[in-house]
């Protein structure tokens, strides 16, 4: 099995990236860190969690997580955002293992791993190969920006939050450059899955 490590910037179109190599290779595995903390952040251990460290206030009115709350918190400072990663890291790693487990026992050819914070998390991921996806600065600002209730300076924070893309290039073994049109993206999808299909 060849294991896949997909990162990258934020909105520098991971996600469309992760759905064309779905596309293109249907017998491979995947796993979406980012739908696995959405997941994880309606299990009721992670709201307690959460509660204590963030206080009452990052819990709706019925006991679920403000997000946006939250979201506000963890950019405000490096120390608020380390205790949410301390949280939510650990069982995203856990979560991930019992993926690679069941994608071995079933002999999956490949498993695509989606990590937006790769390079920045603690914890291996014993990946074969790390795909990289990037984009100029301001393509991804201008994405960044189209999410609701991202404001400039929230959008400033969450880019200073990760390592520089220009380091996530330089430890990438392959790079899918995202500054273009939507025919150039699916071109390099379209290639890099035919690249990968031959190591089967």
């Amino acid at each position: 099995m060849v294991v896949v490590g997909l990162t990258g910037g934020i909105a520098m179109g991971k996600s469309v990236v992760l759905t064309g190599i779905r596309s293109s290779i249907e017998d491979a595995r995947i796993f979406d860190a980012d739908q696995c903390v959405s997941e994880l952040l309606t299990h009721e251990e992670i709201c307690e969690k959460v509660s204590t460290e963030f206080g009452d206030s990052s819990l709706t009115n019925d006991g679920q997580i403000d997000r946006h709350y939250l979201r506000e918190r963890a950019f405000d400072s490096v120390d608020q955002r380390a205790k949410l990663e301390g949280i939510l890291h650990p069982e995203v790693h856990k979560e991930y293992l019992m993926a690679l487990d069941s994608a071995e026992r079933d002999d999956v050819p490949f498993l695509i791993a989606d990590i937006p914070l790769l390079y920045e998390s603690s914890h291996n991921y014993n990946q074969d190969l790390t795909l990289v996806v990037a984009s100029d600065h301001k393509a991804q600002m201008k994405r960044l920006l189209m999410r609701p209730g991202i404001s400039e300076e929230m959008a400033r924070k969450m880019i200073e939050a990760q390592l520089p893309i220009k380091k996530k290039i330089e430890l990438a073994d392959h790079l899918i450059w995202n500054s273009g049109s939507i025919k150039q993206l699916e071109k390099q999808i379209y290639y890099f899955a035919l690249w990968l299909k031959k190591k089967k």
